[in-house]
């Protein structure tokens, strides 16, 4: 059904017609900002929840925007042409990665500090970002070219590569705008500009499919939704009354290196340990290897927004606690790390539930049953990873990035030698159970060097409690496995919520959270 849609010969016009309208509404947000939202809520708490609730509501609508499109583009491209775009997109993010510097975290971490400074940080980044960009693009070029002859790269995929270099180059300056956003604490309109930001994204990539472009069409679209997204930003500028200051001395650009290469190295070891399997499943198994392992990313990446939105929250509050109060520092830590296994135990074990089902909706019986029995590998991920995205920004916070910078360095020695090692034999099943293997090796450096900053946290009862409420979900689900994963998932979550108070993962502390949440009088301002 989804082909005969999209080859309806008058798709183009009405994808394009949808775009175009977005387009227009982009700008005009960027202009009118969102009436009524206050700049900062009355308390710590209420500031933490605005903060983390818009961008986390708005990239959930970004991810159902993208799951739609995502199963369009899966059933008309299949899994060889989906895997070649893919491999397009993980070279991308590489050099997005690199040529960002780690300066979207650190102008966050000053600006926050310093909000007189916003106008030099994003002029004086925005530039060093494009310096770093134009010497990162002959190795981009390398790659593509030697690709060819040397791992079977497809033709389309070396031109998308260099389409979506491009892209960076508009998407440098949004970087540095969306962090001063972060900053202020003003999330809420840069969450809304990503979302009509990505229809608008969505709107041509379908026009472009339905024209029989493929794969380097939708590379096309990216710079185009990206160039769209630039002038956006620009005019929500506005709202700050910031204006760039255009300008780098030598003198500014070695202290941004200094200081921020740490950040750098941070971020690329991270995106080496997520995504450096799919090269190594490209070249030794294929596109499409490459395309079934990557539908099942489809969802890790929505799951994964949680932790990146809340902890982008709380960064800006953990830095000025670092610098201010040791006790609320500490205090806030334990109660993110509660927080964030509390929400990843039931989306594990839901997913694991109903995995087939997800990827049938997405991308059809052909995808079946491969990918899904890698999404039920790769999820086991997630209450270990959501524990490690917090406690990076702690220690970034704590100016200690030095020490992620080990334990990255660690994950990804151990992830590349796996990948290389199993790979070849098993697979993308093998690369999927090397993730999950690699969040427990990153784990432990982490904590130990949040210990050795801040001393010892105690934080066996923030792990532990909710461990146990999700192991009684675990079971319920089993129990109930007999009656279809839907009806045994659902009943999972009814026994997950008083497994909580029994065990005592949501008790006197929380329900004060709540109150300074709501504003209630008694609760603990910030």
């Amino acid at each position: 059904m989804i082909e005969a849609i999209v080859h309806w010969r008058y798709a183009a016009i009405f994808f394009t017609a949808g775009a175009l309208c977005c387009a227009l509404a982009l700008l005009a947000v960027a202009w009118l900002g969102i009436p009524g939202v206050d700049r900062i809520a009355g308390n710590t708490v209420q500031r933490l929840a605005k903060n983390s609730a818009a961008p986390i509501a708005g990239q959930f609508g970004n991810k159902a925007v993208d799951l739609v499109f995502a199963a369009f583009t899966l059933h008309l491209l299949g899994a060889t042409d989906y895997g070649q775009y893919a491999v397009a997109v993980i070279a991308w993010l590489y050099l997005k990665t690199l040529s960002d510097f780690g300066l979207s975290i650190l102008v966050t971490r000053e600006a926050a500090r310093s909000p007189e400074r916003s106008g030099e940080l994003i002029g004086s980044t925005t530039l060093l970002r494009f310096v770093v960009l134009v010497a990162l693009v002959p190795i981009a070029t390398g790659y593509a070219i030697g690709g060819l002859h040397l791992f079977h790269l497809s033709r389309a995929s070396a031109v998308a590569i260099g389409l979506l270099t491009l892209s960076i180059l508009p998407g440098t300056y949004t970087e540095a705008v969306n962090s001063v956003f972060n900053a202020w604490e003003r999330m809420e309109l840069p969450a809304a500009l990503n979302v009509l930001t990505n229809l608008v994204r969505a709107g041509l990539g379908l026009a472009a499919l339905s024209l029989g472009f493929g794969v380097v069409g939708l590379a096309a679209v990216a710079l185009a939704a990206t160039t769209v997204s630039t002038a956006a930003f620009h005019v929500a500028l506005r709202h700050l009354a910031v204006r760039p200051m255009w300008r780098l001395k030598w003198q500014q650009a070695r202290w941004l290196l200094e200081v921020s290469w740490p950040l750098l190295l941070n971020s690329l070891l991270l995106n080496v340990f997520f995504r450096a399997d799919e090269f190594v499943i490209q070249a030794a198994q294929g596109d499409r290897a490459l395309g079934v392992y990557d539908a099942a990313y489809k969802f890790i990446n929505t799951l994964l927004l949680v932790p990146a939105y809340f902890t982008l929250a709380a960064f800006p509050i953990l830095s000025r606690y670092a610098s201010a109060d040791h006790g609320r520092l500490v205090d806030s830590y334990r109660l993110a790390v509660k927080f964030m296994m509390i929400i990843a135990w039931p989306l594990t074990l839901v997913t694991m539930a109903v995995a087939p089902i997800l990827i049938n909706l997405l991308g059809g019986r052909a995808f079946l049953p491969d990918s899904a029995v890698a999404l039920r590998i790769l999820i086991w991920f997630l209450p270990m990873s959501y524990v490690n995205a917090i406690t990076q920004y702690l220690l970034i916070a704590v100016d200690r990035q030095r020490a992620v910078t080990g334990a990255f360095t660690l994950g990804v020695v151990f992830n590349l030698g796996a990948n290389v090692l199993l790979v070849p034999r098993y697979s993308f099943y093998a690369a999927a159970a090397v993730t999950v293997a690699t969040e427990v090796v990153l784990l432990i450096p982490l904590v130990r060097a949040v210990d050795s900053a801040l001393g010892d946290l105690r934080l066996i009862g923030a792990v532990f409690r909710p461990a146990i409420a999700g192991a009684a979900m675990g079971v319920a689900v089993v129990v109930a496995w007999r009656l279809g994963p839907l009806p045994a998932a659902a009943l999972g979550v009814l026994v997950y919520v008083p497994a909580l108070f029994a065990a005592g993962a949501i008790g006197r502390r929380e329900a004060r959270i709540a109150l300074a949440l709501l504003g209630r009088s008694g609760a603990p301002a910030g």
